[in-house]
């Protein structure tokens, strides 16, 4: 499916829709499917919400974030500032990241949505603003046969939303949530692997300080940005989409986080993007190198 740069249009659900739910056994959440990214929140050692996960359900990871398709989520900003505080976006305690996968089998060799199984998509914190469009983080190869435990991980997570009733914002004690465990810290402030085997976490955290306004195709005021990357963790399947590397973050785009609480996706332009782009950057250089010609004669 052919890349599209997309946004966030940002839905606003009734009151109903963003209430905390308690765990209901054997519930299905409408609002979540097996397929689909997770962001979640964790703040320990902060004043306000240390106690307390989020997980937001945020759609497909193939059809949405590796094709680049629509991109559709709610805000959570009243979610946000009710299980963290009003100023959350200022907490340098509270860490965000994104975890999602496709298939679970090791051992069957088709394709879902054209993903292989134990296909991962993982987040990586964005070192600076950078460049729209481009990552501005690093994130390491996975080890080898990886891919088992990283979807186990990951799966545990999910879990919890997917039984959570009717809810896409899903706020849930530390004591019973698993984004603690499959996220975990080294130290205060120092991630260690997430997921057992994604070195170095997929955590961002917030802070006094902010990316800018209307930056990385988001708009407002840019708190947190994580960049998205996707691991094809089986090398006896080809890849469909020709990307072909095992165990290699292939770099989607960007999710960003602002001031108000709405999230946004903003894809890796298609290279015919790029290419249009170059070339009106060319026409204005030649119209501009006219118009001074012009003037000297």
């Amino acid at each position: 499916m052919k890349r599209i740069q997309s946004k966030l249009r940002v839905l606003a659900l009734a009151a109903g829709s963003l209430a905390i739910t308690s765990v209901c056994a054997n519930a299905q959440n409408t609002f979540h499917a097996p397929a689909d990214l997770v962001l979640t929140f964790q703040n320990p050692g902060g004043i306000t919400g240390a106690t307390q996960t989020l997980t937001v359900a945020l759609g497909n990871v193939s059809t949405v974030f590796r094709d680049g398709g629509t991109f559709t989520t709610i805000n959570i900003g009243s979610t946000l500032s009710g299980t963290f505080g009003a100023s959350w976006y200022d907490a340098t305690t509270l860490w965000a990241g994104a975890a999602g996968f496709r298939g679970t089998s090791a051992a069957v060799t088709s394709t879902l949505d054209g993903d292989p199984h134990q296909t991962i998509y993982v987040s990586k914190a964005r070192q600076s603003l950078g460049t729209a469009g481009q990552a501005s983080s690093t994130i390491s190869n996975l080890p080898l046969n990886s891919g088992t435990g990283i979807v186990n991980g990951i799966n545990a997570v999910k879990g919890r939303i997917e039984t959570a009733g009717t809810t896409a914002a899903f706020v849930e004690g530390v004591s019973t949530s698993f984004i603690d465990d499959q996220n975990p810290f080294s130290s205060p402030g120092v991630q260690n692997a997430a997921y057992t085997d994604v070195a170095g976490g997929v955590q961002g955290n917030f802070g006094a300080s902010n990316l800018g306004t209307n930056v990385l195709g988001a708009t407002g005021t840019v708190e947190l940005a994580l960049d998205l990357y996707r691991f094809q963790t089986r090398s006896d399947v080809a890849d469909p989409t020709g990307f072909n590397q095992t165990n290699v973050g292939q770099f989607l785009g960007t999710i960003t986080i602002n001031q108000a609480g709405d999230v946004n996706f903003a894809a890796v332009p298609e290279p015919s993007t790029y290419a249009l782009l170059g070339l009106g950057a060319v026409v204005v250089g030649l119209v501009i190198k006219r118009r001074r010609s012009a003037q000297v004669g």
